[in-house]
């Protein structure tokens, strides 16, 4: 199962660099959304990465969401 935070590999298949300081700055360049841990490694969302790199997630791309419930309806049994 997939973390939710990317990997310390992927995030260098992403910007090339192994080096935290050079991911950093192109994370910040690019004006990627992340945080810092204590060690300063960045940390990024895999959802966030892949909505900036063009995928779609399947709960965007579903062209039919559910039909919405209605908020009530009216009681007409008791109406002579």
């Amino acid at each position: 199962m997939e973390t939710e935070i990317l990997s310390d590999e992927e995030l260098a298949d992403i910007t090339d660099y192994k080096a935290r300081a050079y991911q950093l700055c192109w994370l910040v360049d690019r004006h990627w959304v992340f945080i810092e841990s204590r060690g300063k490694r960045p940390l990024a969302s895999r959802m966030y990465a892949r909505m900036k790199l063009g995928m779609l997630s399947p709960t965007i791309m579903d062209p039919n969401p559910p039909p919405a419930a209605p908020a009530w309806t009216p009681d007409f049994s008791r109406v002579n």
